[in-house]
């Protein structure tokens, strides 16, 4: 696996973050040559720092996700910097879910946005010039709620457009060597996550214990990979077992 993507271009959105971090550690081990974009430079430019230390090209990037001309803008400094891009990893950041009736116009404009609208943009910039290449890994990152639960009705249904766009780029771009997949994300610890908060979690998980943002790297490396060429249009649950819980979980 570690050969099967050294000297590859990935472009990690959303690198601030934890998740963020583990996977552009985890590529970066591998050789891979990263893009980070994030909307806070302090955490991009600290986490380039890290990869760099990797031995690894690193380019730090700030932009913003709602808004669509900065996400083309974030994607040709990513290609003047390296050429070309080979892995797009769409760590979508986190959505506010309130329970329906409260929830207001703005609430659920900010779920498509952050959930759906961002990755469909980035997509959008990257597929073309991959088709052109020939090779393509696109990994989209989502979490158990687009399954459908109680207080989450705007995280869900931004959630379960990413899964349908998921399979609808992936049907589009099959036969010019892309792949479109998506890592579903359970119950991870950060750390924010207290210990109470960690008790009560694990109780609900089959494996009785909370995931680790390592967890989510190592499946983002295993869709990344040059030999995972006939995976495409697919859903991975790293959860623990917590998915078998839903009859409706695909």
């Amino acid at each position: 696996m570690e050969a099967s993507v050294k000297n590859r271009v990935a472009l990690i959105v959303g690198a601030g973050d934890e998740i963020g971090a583990a996977i552009a550690l985890q590529l970066a081990s591998d050789g891979v040559r990263l893009a980070l974009a994030g909307a806070e430079r302090d955490k991009v430019e600290a986490l380039a720092e890290r990869v760099a230390d990797c031995g690894v090209k690193v380019l730090a990037i700030e932009v913003d996700t709602a808004d669509p001309a900065s996400i083309a803008a974030c994607i040709q400094r990513a290609l003047t910097e390296f050429e070309r891009i080979d892995i797009l990893v769409n760590n979508a950041g986190e959505v506010a879910a309130k329970p329906l009736c409260a929830l207001s116009a703005g609430d659920v404009g900010a779920a498509v946005n952050t959930a759906l609208a961002a990755p469909f943009h980035f997509i959008r910039e990257v597929v073309s010039g991959m088709q052109e290449n020939g090779f393509g890994r696109i990994v989209n990152i989502s979490e158990l709620g687009y399954l459908g639960l109680a207080n989450q009705a705007n995280a869900a249904a931004a959630r379960a457009g990413l899964f349908g766009l998921t399979r609808s780029a992936a049907l589009e771009t099959a036969r010019d060597g892309v792949t479109v997949n998506t890592v579903v994300k359970g119950d991870i610890a950060t750390a924010a996550t207290s210990e109470a908060e960690k008790e009560k979690l694990v109780n609900g998980i089959p494996v009785k214990r909370l995931g680790t943002a390592d967890d989510v790297a190592r499946a983002v490396r295993f869709f990344a990979a040059d030999s995972a060429k006939y995976l495409t249009g697919q859903t991975l649950f790293v959860c623990g077992g917590k998915s078998a819980y839903f009859s409706m979980s695909m």
